[in-house]
């Protein structure tokens, strides 16, 4: 393998942030499909966990018939303005929600009642949706689950799991408290079969029998309980809410839809847990509704008996005088008659005046129920204000008749019009009694109630998709902001821009993950270690070979070196420069070199474990003649590699790598090896490596794939230039396999 090329500062300028382009996108998603896929997995199995742990909702329809004629009676309906049919529609939608309704309903079924059986934590709810009963909890031995999940408050059930499961209930027909516990949570515990108790706060309260009304005048409870159907030790949490919060929860559960476009039939819909429940509950809705709806009809029809019966009377006397006053004048003329035209001119006056008196008892009628400014109102008053011209025209040609004629005619008028009042009020009245005794509303209920099939909620293949769908999105959002964050080398060109040739691309290594091992030397901190050498272990791995390229571009590199030192860095811990070092050291000796590998790490130097062997008597006891050079060689097990552990940590490793022992035994090995590799610290830590790197011909930075950013590589290799040290190139280590990188590393070193 050679060098691929060498820059010296020319080319474009390193980027922190890459460009992203929709081949390199692609590329990425190609490379984490694993992580979204199981990523999809793991949320499609929290979302089908979910759904199914939640409470299975049904729904209950009916149907119902508004008619649109309005509910004026009379004469009042051919007054009516504008679209009163809708108006009324509207209003009996409105009725039907009102708390009129809902409230009479909650009273009926005292729905103020709300029962929560108390389920294992976590898992209970799924457990129940999945049929698992008492028994089948009792045959898994999961007692010592039970017990550990169980609450403080629990904790003394010595009757059994206070848990219910499925096929256990519980049936609340009547459950007073005082006002001061209103919205209180307690706590309804079976005791056997047929007994049970009611805690608060831990406290008995009550206690009796199934079926039977037990109480205590003293506190104000009372409790019947008519169906109980659980394990002895149960739970089921019981309160009573308030009145305005039960309709509350009843107006929420109910809706209704139209069927139809002005049809006037509606559907009435009520969801809740208990399939039999809603059922009946939606029945006594529309119940309230009709009974109700009825009830209006009929009050509207007795307060109009109850104003005619008011006015027949007054007009009867006002029929007599006028009967009187015309008999007495005919008497005192000697029986005066009416020609042809004041007859027709008569008949167009009672007319008239017939209207108007209709019209007063209409407004008398409308003044208790509407203000002036209704549309109603207003029609009313226009059509009198009609009548009221025609009838002065009338009289008018009334006052040109001789004066005999018009006495005759007024009296005659004002009998006939007070005549056909009196007979159509009481025409009237018995209308209204026939409709009072026939009211039926205007409201029909079509079909009873009845369940839906299935439930309407939770939709558990909807929310699994949707949770599969959700943890895609999440997972490619991920990539993608990885892409767009990650600042680190991923390729050589990356490299050569900064001016650093590249010497080696080696690829991550599987063989070497089965070497390596967490050391922790605190509780918070690690460091990954390799116990045994890769080139030695798997000599066949692409790494291994990427590693004799690099061999054999240091070969011709090195020609041009004063001496034949290599000092292996990195920018920052992690790049993997131990690696490097100690494998290619193994290399050279492989190809009948004499290698010393030195480990010049004397702070975190952990070279020796690659030998499997100790760390003192190294470099940092021979840089303090505390030992002689043959005593701190050691062999390594591979024929012509001898190494030097880093000995005991000094404390002040940068003083003694400054001292000429330091330069003394360079020159002494340099002499005894074919070549020297020194494993130094990281640059951008401490300055250990610049002061090794003055004492070496050749310096090679090892850089890992996707760590190490730009700015970073830039700043150590200027650092390392500044004091001196040339730096002949970089490793990129660790690169991984991408579905869209122009480099094919593993087809090259797989070819065998």
């Amino acid at each position: 393998m050679t060098v691929l090329s060498s820059h010296s500062g020319g080319g474009d300028p390193p980027r922190d942030t890459p460009d992203i382009s929709l081949v390199k996108l692609i590329s990425m998603l190609m490379d984490h499909k694993w992580t979204i896929m199981l990523t999809v997995v793991v949320f499609m199995l929290a979302g089908y966990f979910y759904a199914s742990s939640q409470p299975r909702i049904y729904q209950s329809d009916t149907l119902i018939q508004i008619e649109s004629r309005g509910s004026t009676l009379g004469l009042l309906e051919t007054l009516a303005v504008g679209e009163q049919g809708s108006n009324s529609t509207t209003a009996e939608l409105e009725i039907l929600r009102s708390r009129m309704v809902m409230g009479e309903t909650v009273d009926r079924l005292d729905l103020a009642i709300q029962i929560e059986p108390v389920r294992l934590p976590l898992v209970g709810d799924f457990l129940v949706n999945h049929g698992f009963t008492h028994e089948q909890m009792d045959g898994l031995k999961l007692g010592w689950l039970v017990e550990w999940l169980a609450s403080d408050d629990q904790a003394g059930n010595d009757l059994g799991s206070p848990y219910v499961w499925a096929g256990e209930s519980l049936r609340v027909s009547r459950f007073d408290v005082p006002a001061h516990r209103e919205g209180a949570s307690h706590v309804v515990r079976v005791l056997d079969d047929q007994h049970f108790e009611l805690l608060l706060d831990g406290e008995q309260v009550l206690t009796g029998r199934v079926e039977e009304t037990i109480q205590d005048e003293a506190t104000g409870y009372r409790l019947f309980i008519s169906q109980l159907d659980a394990h002895a030790g149960a739970t089921f949490r019981l309160r009573r809410v308030s009145h305005l919060d039960a309709i509350a929860l009843l107006q929420g559960r109910f809706s209704t839809l139209p069927m139809g476009k002005e049809s006037g039939v509606y559907q009435a819909l009520l969801n809740g847990t208990d399939p039999e429940r809603i059922v009946h509950v939606l029945d006594t809705i529309t119940g309230v509704f009709l009974s109700q709806n009825v009830q209006r009809q009929s009050e509207e029809a007795e307060k109009q008996i109850a104003f005619l019966d008011e006015q027949i009377p007054q007009v009867n006397v006002q029929l007599t005088d006028a009967e009187n006053s015309l008999n007495e004048y005919r008497a005192q003329r000697d029986s005066v008659d009416l020609t042809f035209e004041t007859e027709n001119l008569l008949r167009s006056l009672v007319a008239v005046d017939n209207q108007l008196s209709e019209l007063a008892l209409a407004e008398a009628d409308l003044a208790e129920r509407f203000r002036p400014t209704h549309p109603n109102y207003q029609a009313l008053l226009r059509k009198r204000a009609q009548l009221a011209e025609e009838k002065a025209r009338l009289e008018a040609e009334v006052n040109n008749l001789p004066e005999t004629q018009q006495e005759v005619l007024r009296l005659t008028r004002d009998t006939q019009v007070n005549q056909q009042i009196y007979v159509q009020l009481l025409n009237q009245r018995q209308e209204m009694r026939l409709v009072k005794a026939g009211t039926v509303g205007n409201v029909r209920i079509l079909d009873p109630a009845v369940l839906q099939k299935g439930t309407i909620a939770p939709r558990i293949g909807l929310l699994t998709l949707g949770s599969g769908l959700l943890g895609a999105l999440l997972a490619i959002v991920g990539v993608i902001l990885k892409l767009a964050f990650n600042r680190a080398i991923e390729t050589p060109d990356q490299l050569e821009a900064l001016g650093l040739p590249v010497y080696a691309i080696v690829p991550v290594s599987v063989g070497q993950g089965k070497l390596s091992q967490l050391l922790r030397r605190r509780k918070k901190d690690g460091v990954n270690i390799f116990r045994g050498l890769l080139a030695q272990t798997h000599p066949e791995e692409p790494s291994v070979e990427a590693l004799r390229g690099l061999r054999t571009s240091l070969h011709f590199a090195m020609l041009e070196a004063s001496d034949n030192r290599l000092v292996i860095t990195g920018s920052s811990p992690g790049a993997g420069k131990s690696f490097v070092a100690a494998n290619l050291a193994a290399v050279y000796a492989q190809a009948g070199q004499r290698v010393l590998l030195v480990d010049a790490d004397m702070r975190k130097g952990y070279l020796h474990h690659a030998f499997q062997q100790h760390g003192d008597k190294g470099l940092s006891e021979l840089l303090a003649t505390r030992i002689e050079l043959e005593e701190a060689i050691r062999p390594s097990g591979i024929e012509g590699l001898d190494f030097i552990a880093r000995g005991t940590v000094p404390p002040n490793p940068s003083e003694l790598l400054m001292q000429h022992s330091f330069e003394d035994f360079l020159q002494r090995t340099s002499q005894l090896y074919d070549l020297v590799i020194l494993d130094t610290p990281p640059v951008m830590a401490v300055t250990d490596a610049v002061i090794v790197g003055k004492q070496a011909g050749s310096c090679l930075m090892v850089v890992r794939y996707g760590l190490n950013p730009p700015r970073e590589i830039e700043v150590a290799k200027r650092r390392l230039e500044h004091a001196g040290v040339r730096v002949r190139g970089a490793v990129l280590n660790a690169t991984e396999y991408s579905s869209g990188s122009s480099y094919s590393y593993y087809n090259v070193y797989a070819y065998r």
